[in-house]
């Protein structure tokens, strides 16, 4: 069984992201049931970034780093954005290795596109592709939200 563990932040915003991990691990994992993720809610105020993803010592244990004081559809976004990561770590179609990522490309090689512009990196393009429409189904599901 999955193994969701939040900390930080207050407990609605807790929940919160409790649930839109476990929607997210229903949509794009729903035959994995060994996954651990660690979610810490916390200030990331003067980073480059309202979320990290780390793996940790395999490839169904995770920790996300998810900046707290977001707004509700930023909160929900930046989650699934991370899961999109635990989803490409997962099903190994990215590996880190000596502080390098790789990305599984259609023949089936790993390569190293750590050198190309961050919003190139084909796991970034991935994961801002997919987090938008996450977003719109969950709250569809979970809001009745048809906006």
């Amino acid at each position: 069984m999955n193994e969701v563990i939040v900390e930080g932040s207050y407990k609605s915003r807790r929940i919160l992201a409790e649930n839109v991990v476990n929607f997210c691990i229903k949509e794009l994992m729903p035959r994995m049931k060994t996954l651990c993720i660690e979610v810490s809610l916390i200030s990331l105020k003067g980073q480059d970034a309202w979320g990290w993803f780390s793996e940790g010592d395999n490839n169904r244990e995770y920790h996300l780093e998810i900046e707290k004081s977001l707004t509700e559809d930023e909160f929900i976004e930046t989650l699934a954005h991370e899961m999109v990561h635990v989803y490409q770590g997962s099903t190994l179609r990215i590996k880190d290795r000596s502080s390098k990522r790789f990305w599984k490309c259609k023949d089936g090689k790993y390569r190293n596109y750590n050198d190309v512009d961050y919003a190139k990196q084909p796991w970034e393009v991935e994961a801002y592709r997919m987090e938008g429409p996450l977003l719109k189904k969950y709250k569809e599901i979970n809001c009745g939200d048809t906006s």
